[in-house]
C-alpha cells in the first residue's frame, strides 16, 4: 500500500516541477513516451524523480512476481472463485486464517474473525450489540473491501440482494455491510 503511495507522490512531484517550469503538457510519467518526453526536458529534479519512480516501479513488479508464485495454492484458487476476491485479497485472507480445515463451521470462522455481534444474556433475555473487535483487524478490513467490490460488480448475487434488503436505503448500511460480509 505504502509503495503505491510513494509512486503517486513522485508522479505529483513531477507534475509540480512541470508547472514550476511553466510547461502545460499533460504527460503520464508511467508511460514510455511520457518518460522520454520528461527526460528530453533536461531538468535535474525531474530526472531525479524519474529515477526514484523507476526504482519503485521495478520493486512493484518484483512484488507482483513474488505474489504470482502463490496463485497455484488450492485454497487461493478457491477464494478467487468468489466475485470480489482477487489474488492479493485471497493471499491476505489465507495468511490471516491459515488452514481452513480447523474451522468445522462458518460460524466458528466468523467467531475467529470476531465479525459477530457481542451478546449480553441474562436468563431468558438476550441482547445483541456491536461487533466484537478483538480478532484480526486485517481480516475484517480485507473482507469488507472485497464485499464492496462484490456489491459493485455482482449486483445480482445473493449476497448483494441480501445486503440491499437489510440496508433499506441508508438507515442501516453499516449493519447490512457486516451481515453481508459475514455471508460472503
Amino acid at each position: 500500500m505504502r509503495i503505491k503511495r510513494t509512486m503517486t507522490t513522485y508522479k505529483n512531484r513531477i507534475k509540480i516541477e512541470m508547472k514550476r517550469l511553466h510547461l502545460d503538457h499533460n504527460v503520464d510519467p508511467s508511460t514510455i513516451d511520457g518518460k522520454a518526453f520528461l527526460r528530453s526536458l533536461k531538468s535535474e529534479r525531474i530526472d531525479s524523480y524519474l529515477r526514484v519512480l523507476n526504482a519503485v516501479e521495478d520493486e512493484v513488479r518484483n512484488i507482483d512476481n513474488d505474489l504470482m508464485k502463490f496463485q497455484d495454492i488450492e485454497e487461493i484458487k478457491l477464494l478467487q472463485t468468489i466475485p470480489g476476491i482477487g489474488l492479493f485479497s485471497a493471499l491476505m485472507i489465507y495468511s490471516e486464517i491459515g488452514d481452513f480445515r480447523i474451522f468445522t463451521s462458518s460460524s466458528k470462522l466468523l467467531s475467529y474473525a470476531e465479525a459477530i455481534p457481542s451478546v449480553r444474556q441474562s436468563s431468558d433475555i438476550i441482547k445483541y450489540g456491536r461487533i466484537i473487535r478483538q480478532g484480526s483487524k486485517n481480516l475484517r478490513w480485507i473482507i469488507t473491501e472485497c464485499l464492496h467490490i462484490h456489491l459493485r460488480f455482482d449486483p445480482s448475487s445473493s449476497v448483494s440482494i441480501f445486503c440491499r434488503r437489510i440496508s433499506m436505503g441508508n438507515k442501516r448500511k453499516g449493519k447490512a455491510l457486516i451481515a453481508a460480509s459475514n455471508k460472503l
